[in-house]
């Protein structure tokens, strides 16, 4: 029972003495905006590839004695990340 009423001050104590932090409507907002937004440091050394689908086309042409085609191509290509 000793223990019980030293404890639940202690606690109570440990609890008042911890540091709250509030966040502001500014600070939120400010954390939504594109232009404010960092990557953390962590993120900042990462190598990051980027990939564009292509699709194209030839013709091969006919003659008289044989009829034209057309070939079709899907590809990927790593381009350069545009950020």
């Amino acid at each position: 029972m000793n223990k019980i009423k030293v404890s639940i001050p202690l606690m109570i104590m440990i609890l008042i003495s911890l540091p709250v932090y509030s966040l502001t409507w500014e600070e939120i907002l400010e954390a939504l905006e594109t232009e404010s937004y960092d990557f953390p440091v962590n993120a900042r050394n990462k190598q990051v590839t980027c990939w564009k689908e292509v699709y194209w086309e030839e013709y091969i042409e006919g003659n008289s004695g044989y009829k034209g085609y057309v070939n079709s191509y899907n590809d990927k290509i790593k381009i350069n990340c545009p950020y």
